[in-house]
């Protein structure tokens, strides 16, 4: 340990520069640390010596961080948490503690589970803050560099320096138009005679019904011989919950998670059929960096996320 570098900074310092890093914006930083806008500037005056780098360069938009400022970044995130850790008594009071905790998800969960889980936190902890993103492919990089706290979806396996945690299981089911001609004879010829809605952030290999139809189809040429016929995709969205208002008054036939399923019947009136041919359940899991396995607040965040999805099942 080199005690010579310890003695040119001090923790305010460095909780600036985060602030620095989260607004890219001096005033918007110094409001965050409640201090003068001259008295962050002065400070990043300070931060320019000690890492001896520019850190930022000013922009008609505001601060944009160097390369040394983007790799000081998760490793601040990581040091910040652990100095937390090291100060926050075992008996903490949660109603008075302050912070912001950033999640990916999928649209369709935050209806149907963590909703109920936000306002049970949001009683008990009022000052906790969560900042809620749609999943997307960069989910765990921003776990590993301290730009997201928990990702909360299905198909999610853990990587290296990751925990995780199996929440709920749900079963894909068919959501179609009530009026919908395949339900007079409701099979697997019927379902890939229509056409399918379908997300477009799952690839074809990890989609169960896609798989479905390569297996049937098989290999052969002609077809005549096909189990069932080629599956036509009519329409692509994002997020699933998109797929509600879609499929009212169409052929379309989505293939959505129940509890998803459940408030497309309930608000749209759709149908809802069990799938005419096998298709796995998807797995609910959590995941998060192993450095806030023992935080405090968030192991206590995890486990009240816990405790709703516990009460669905039951």
């Amino acid at each position: 340990m080199n005690e010579n570098n310890i003695a040119k900074i001090d923790l305010n310092l460095l909780k600036s520069l985060r602030a620095l890093l989260e607004e890219n914006h001096v005033g918007r930083a110094a409001e965050k640390m409640n201090v003068s806008q001259s008295a962050m500037s002065h400070t990043l005056t300070r931060l320019r010596k000690v890492f001896d780098d520019p850190l930022f360069v000013r922009t008609a938009k505001g601060l944009e961080p160097t390369d040394r400022a983007l790799e000081l970044d998760g490793k601040l995130r990581f040091i910040l948490d652990e100095i937390d850790i090291l100060l926050t008594p075992p008996d903490f009071d949660i109603s008075r503690v302050q912070y912001r905790f950033r999640i990916q998800t999928h649209d369709f969960l935050v209806a149907a589970y963590l909703s109920d889980a936000f306002r049970t936190i949001n009683k008990l902890a009022p000052d906790i803050v969560f900042d809620i993103q749609t999943l997307d492919n960069n989910g765990y990089q921003k776990l590993d560099n301290g730009e997201l706290d928990m990702i909360i979806g299905t198909g999610l396996q853990a990587k290296p320096k990751l925990r995780q945690k199996r929440l709920a299981e749900e079963k894909l089911v068919c959501l179609l138009d009530k009026h919908h001609p395949a339900l007079n004879n409701w099979n697997s010829a019927s379902v890939f005679q229509s056409p399918h809605i379908k997300s477009s952030l799952i690839p074809e290999r990890d989609d169960p019904v896609s798989q479905y139809a390569n297996t049937e189809v098989g290999s052969t040429k002609d077809s005549e011989n096909r189990k069932v016929p080629r599956r036509n995709i009519g329409l692509y969205t994002e997020t699933l919950s998109q797929q509600l208002p879609l499929i009212s008054g169409t052929e379309f036939i989505g293939f959505l998670p129940e509890s998803l399923a459940g408030q497309g019947e309930q608000f749209y009136g759709l149908a809802i059929k069990p799938s005419p041919f096998p298709l796995p359940d998807i797995m609910i899991r959590s995941i998060w960096h192993e450095r806030h396995q023992n935080h405090p607040v968030h192991k206590w965040i995890r486990d009240k996320i816990s405790e709703v999805f516990e009460q669905k099942r039951d």
